[in-house]
């Protein structure tokens, strides 16, 4: 979004509404599908040499849980609130920022609710022949550091 300065009153916030592409944005990830278009509404205010300009960003989404690799849909809102400085300027382009506000409060593993508390089992089977059994997790070098070191704190 653009806010053009000369449009503002001084101390008198202004109401502003707006609608964005999520893939033309490139806010789309692995994870994270829009479903539905990104809803901005927010306020512009301007005092004393500086635009506060603040709101949420809203819209409906498909995530995939790092824990079950299973889909979920939910509500998408993000606060923002943002101040510039605007000496010398006659426009303000807000659209970077708000892309940022956006990728910043998504989670780096996304774990669909009711899944926090489940424990995440891995299964580490040796190889039993081949040149991979060699590099076994029992050959590793650390794995025999740490054998070492048990052993020395027994005696």
């Amino acid at each position: 979004m653009k806010i053009v300065l000369s449009e503002l009153k001084e101390g008198v916030p202004l109401s502003v509404r707006e609608t964005y592409d999520p893939k033309a944005l490139g806010l789309e990830l692995v994870d994270l599908k829009f479903l539905e278009m990104l809803e901005m509404t927010g306020t512009v205010l301007m005092e004393n040499q500086t635009v506060h300009f603040s709101g949420n960003l809203t819209s409906r989404v498909r995530r995939i849980c790092g824990r079950t690799l299973k889909e979920t849909k939910e509500d998408l809102d993000v606060p923002f609130d943002l101040y510039y400085q605007v000496r010398d300027l006659e426009v303000i382009e807000t659209l970077d920022d708000l892309r940022e506000a956006v990728l910043l409060a998504q989670p780096m593993v996304y774990y669909a609710p009711g899944t926090e508390s489940k424990e995440t089992v891995y299964e580490d089977k040796l190889p039993e022949k081949g040149d991979a059994a060699d590099s076994s997790i029992e050959n590793n070098p650390f794995a025999k550091l740490k054998k070492l070191r048990d052993r020395l704190k027994e005696e």
